[in-house]
């Protein structure tokens, strides 16, 4: 996806990416791709009272990561089963997908 829409990032004087390494494989991943660019910057460190946009990607990020389960039948944590059904995010992911570019 980051390959298809280049332009598009380019276009950006910097790439900010806010992620404390929750997950420390999909930090890996998110900076092996993003590290290309040279105004790319990974906080891992940031004001977390302020963290509306952080809780907001995390959320997205879990939406993803489920629907990504579910297309490859693979099992649910009991923890990713906890806060929304796959009808739920059946509808947040048609939301979302009209948003998407």
């Amino acid at each position: 996806m980051v390959k298809e829409h280049e332009k598009y990032f380019n276009k950006f004087d910097k790439i900010v990416m806010y992620y404390d390494n929750g997950q420390e494989v999909l930090g890996t991943i998110l900076d092996a791709i993003f590290s290309r660019y040279e105004k790319f910057d990974h906080r891992i460190n940031f004001d977390h009272k302020e963290k509306r946009l952080f809780q907001v990607s995390d959320m997205l990020t879990y939406i993803d990561k489920y629907d990504y389960k579910y297309k490859h039948k693979m099992s649910f944590t009991k923890s990713e089963k906890y806060f929304f059904n796959s009808e739920e995010i059946r509808k947040i992911l048609k939301e979302l997908n009209k948003k998407r570019f």
